[in-house]
């Protein structure tokens, strides 16, 4: 989310209008939204909620792909960010 948030704001679309439309396309089951947690101390107010259309992904089910999506980017962003963050 704090990607997306970066790339609405240069077109200049708010975030509160960007969480309405994420909401009513969730409640619609168009896309699917995760939160996510990580205990590091500089992550603290970081929304770290990761978002995937409802799709079938190779005749898979679209709620199962959706999840294996989130998850995947999840993952990702995480390793790489815990390969190169460093406390101290």
């Amino acid at each position: 989310m704090t990607e997306l948030y970066a790339l609405l704001e240069r077109s200049r679309i708010k975030r509160e209008d960007a969480d309405r439309a994420l909401a009513e396309l969730e409640s619609k089951g168009v896309l699917m939204i995760r939160h996510n947690f990580c205990a590091d101390p500089h992550l603290t107010g970081v929304d770290l909620r990761v978002v995937a259309l409802v799709k079938s992904v190779d005749g898979g089910d679209p709620q199962m792909s959706a999840i294996r999506l989130i998850d995947e980017a999840w993952n990702k962003w995480l390793s790489e960010y815990l390969a190169n963050h460093r406390c101290g």
